[in-house]
């Protein structure tokens, strides 16, 4: 009852196939360079863009996007601390502490290129952020019996994967619906949209500029001694992410016209549907590629230290989440929609 209870979304199955394949059958390495993950995550992210115009940060309201950037904040820096501790690079820290405090796989490769990190860096990120994307999945809609408009806005306060926190959250409106838990299904699914989707999903564009400014003033200053060129903050910086802001600003102004209630009822089904079908493609091919380009041996040599590092984020992102959520902004989550 894995596909009925928990829905897990395509992406996903398409993950484990390729991890099963690579890891169990096995695959020739010539057949890596056909496996293009940059390019299906890069096309993910613009359409991404199109299906979030800049008018639902302001349908978000200030407590979804205050509640967002203080689990950002406080995840990444957690992560990226840790990390430095344990000894890793910087560049894999900031990669690490991007993918748990922005939007996981997307906001890995981003950031990634942005620092500068090495080759392994973004598959060991990914691997962690999906692993623990899945455990998510699982825990928490069976945590705690909370209202449908709480649990949605916990779930995307901690979860790290747009299609495993969909998955969660849809899990726990199902429970709604059916009497299970106080709410309904729609409570659930939109308190996530608002804290992971518009409120931690939009800033990738934001944090992979300030990461790129950081590692090329700071960072490789300090490695080399040289002047820092401003020029290559530019080429650092991952252009796909403009993609994402443009294609968002040609949505806003297509979509100007209409409020949230028209914008669910009219333009959602029509224009925004089409287009989450075409990013769910691309997720599905990225994932697939994702697993069929990562071996575990691999991957195994770069020790727990990596893990280690992600989940004390995890359990930040956790018990922060559930405060914001369930205790200081209960009243208004518990209200979404009315």
């Amino acid at each position: 009852m894995v596909g009925g209870t928990y829905n897990l979304e395509p992406p996903l199955v398409a993950l484990v196939a390729g991890l099963t394949i690579s890891n169990l059958v096995g695959l020739p390495r010539w057949c890596n360079a056909g496996f293009r993950v940059e390019f299906y995550i890069k096309l993910g992210i613009v359409l991404l863009g199109a299906t979030l115009p800049l008018t639902l940060i302001v349908w978000a309201g200030p407590i979804a996007l205050l509640q967002a950037s203080i689990v950002s904040i406080a995840t990444f820096l957690v992560i990226y601390q840790v990390s430095v501790r344990l000894g890793l690079d910087r560049r894999l820290a900031a990669t690490l502490g991007a993918g748990g405090a922005v939007c996981g796989v997307s906001a890995a490769i981003a950031v990634s290129s942005a620092v500068g990190a090495k080759k392994e860096h973004a598959p060991i990120a990914i691997t962690v952020v999906i692993v623990w994307a899945i455990v998510m999945i699982f825990a928490l809609p069976l945590a705690l019996q909370l209202p449908a408009g709480v649990s949605g806005a916990w779930i995307g306060s901690s979860e790290f994967a747009d299609a495993a926190g969909f998955a969660a959250a849809q899990t726990y409106g199902d429970l709604a619906a059916h009497g299970v838990v106080p709410g309904t299904a729609d409570q659930s699914i939109w308190a996530f949209t608002l804290m992971k989707v518009v409120g931690r999903d939009v800033w990738i564009g934001i944090w992979a500029f300030v990461l790129a400014l950081i590692a090329t003033t700071r960072w490789e200053r300090s490695e080399s001694g040289a002047e820092p060129r401003l020029a290559e903050i530019w080429w650092r910086f991952p252009k796909f992410v403009l993609g994402f802001l443009g294609a968002s600003v040609i949505v806003t102004a297509a979509t100007a016209g209409y409020s949230l209630a028209d914008f669910n009822k009219i333009v959602n089904p029509a224009f925004v549907a089409p287009i989450k079908d075409l990013r769910t493609w691309a997720f599905i091919f990225c994932f697939l590629s994702i697993g069929l380009t990562t071996r575990f041996r691999e991957l195994a040599a770069a020790g727990a230290k990596p893990f280690v590092a992600f989940s004390s984020g995890v359990a930040v992102n956790v018990v922060l989440g559930f405060a914001l959520s369930a205790l200081v902004f209960a009243s208004h989550w518990a209200a979404l929609g009315h």
